[in-house]
């Protein structure tokens, strides 16, 4: 029946040749769509010779770097890979004297926040969580995931409760006392997060905060026109557009979250929750391909009612990424082929747009994160037709090892574009959510094999 499935697919891909050639056309170039989202960070008081370490490495460190270049590093395992990478950012972004915290840049210019944005925090629990998977018996993995968890209560807004947790997006001074602007679609990857902390370590309190932070999710849906809107701004009268938008990201991820809890729970409201999110992302879909658009913009009119404006057609990998995980829980529990035959086009098409080639090598072009996420619908694709996804994890292998063995540079950091190699000028190549999403895609390749 599956093969028959993916004979079904492959015609109806080369029907749409055309349509994805206009696809393509979509696809940002922009390093994320996100970058102005942020407060200015408050800088943390450091010793002064750690900051100068930050700011020159040794000589002494450099060499042993620069010793590893001649290494035939291309036959290095993909588990091994994956750990020198997180050692890597441990060591690089990682700070533990008198509060820990996590940089958002390494090396850190002077106008850069000090400390790690919500994203790009979570971005790095997200990478310890697959290190755990792949790593089950470490126990310096698993103690760095547990403290890692801890200090993300430096981001939990003040105002949280028994019944419902919201996060800011910045780092505050203190426990439960973030600060900066809350974001659902940060949120409920935070949820996602809470629910992979108590798959690893079974600790209950974990499920009850990703409860907690789902109820405050809801409070962001709109009843009449569907969808959570970016941020807690655009629940009012004077949001912009951008924060008015409502993003397949955070409601592609709620369908995930609420799945996972009605597993957990059984409880029937965590499905009807997770179709009225489905429902919802399904008009954000190319029906054509399968390829999955930004967002849906929000127009308020003058009675201060609601309506669906224009869709963002931008594409962005995790987008599609998302859906196809969403897909793939609503399978397993309903056993409907829709759900799976929906995933793999999706699969095949998102293949199609965001792989790109420069210098003879196929690489997946987007923000490292975001293709993290694709990723991990792959790796998730591959437990059910591992022969259908290796072509996608080939292309990912190949030119992680290209940039492995050829752009690597002596703080051991890969290149935010893995054909091109390193520019001067671009911050992303210096960013922990960056470094982190290339540790969690060597994991996933491990977890394949």
């Amino acid at each position: 029946m599956r093969k028959i499935i993916l004979f079904l697919l492959l015609f109806v891909m080369c029907i749409n040749i055309s349509i994805l050639a206009a696809c393509n056309n979509n696809v940002s170039e922009d390093s994320s769509p996100r970058q102005a989202e942020h407060t200015i960070l408050p800088t943390l008081k450091e010793d002064t010779n750690n900051k100068e370490n930050e700011e020159k490495e040794s000589e002494d460190e450099k060499k042993e770097y620069e010793e590893t270049e001649d290494v035939e590093t291309n036959i290095i395992p993909n588990e091994e890979r994956a750990k020198q990478l997180l050692e890597n950012v441990l060591k690089l972004y990682k700070k533990n004297q008198d509060q820990y915290f996590l940089h958002e840049y390494y090396p850190k210019k002077d106008n850069e926040a000090s400390t790690a944005y919500l994203w790009s925090y979570f971005g790095a629990l997200g990478m310890m969580y697959q290190m755990n998977r792949l790593f089950p018996t470490d126990t310096n993995i698993r103690e760095e995931y547990q403290t890692m968890l801890d200090n993300l209560a430096f981001y939990k807004n003040a105002d949280s409760n028994d019944l419902l947790a919201k996060y800011n997006s910045a780092r505050g001074t203190s426990l439960n006392n973030g600060i900066g602007d809350i974001f659902f679609d940060d949120n409920i990857w935070i949820a996602r997060n809470m629910l992979f902390a108590y798959e690893i370590f079974g600790d209950e309190e974990y499920l009850a905060e990703a409860i907690r932070v789902t109820n405050f999710i809801y409070t962001g849906w709109n009843e009449e026109i569907g969808g959570l809107v970016w941020n807690e701004n655009g629940l009012g009268t004077d949001a912009t557009p951008q924060e008015l938008e409502r993003g397949l990201s955070a409601n592609a991820c709620s369908i995930i979250v609420n799945v996972k809890l009605y597993e957990l729970t059984q409880d029937e409201n965590y499905l009807n929750w997770a179709l009225k999110f489905y429902d919802f992302c399904k008009q954000m879909q190319n029906s054509d391909t399968g390829i999955y658009y930004n967002g849906i913009h929000t127009v308020i009119k003058p009675d201060g009612t609601r309506i669906n404006g224009s869709i963002n057609k931008d594409l962005y990998a995790y987008n599609t990424g998302s859906m196809i995980l969403a897909d793939l829980l609503l399978y397993d529990i309903t056993k409907e082929e829709e759900y799976y035959i929906d995933a793999k086009k999706a699969a095949a098409t998102s293949h199609t747009v965001f792989m790109k080639e420069d210098n003879n090598v196929q690489y997946y072009k987007g923000y490292p994160w975001f293709i993290a996420i694709l990723i991990e619908g792959y790796e998730a694709l591959s437990h059910y037709d591992s022969d259908f996804t290796t072509p996608f994890m080939d292309v990912l292998k190949t030119s992680l090892d290209y940039a492995s063995n050829n752009y690597m540079n002596y703080y051991g950091m890969l290149p935010s574009n893995l054909a091109t190699g390193f520019n001067a000028n671009y911050a992303e190549d210096r960013q922990l959510l960056t470094q982190s999403a290339y540790a969690e895609m060597y994991a996933l390749l491990a977890l394949m094999n």
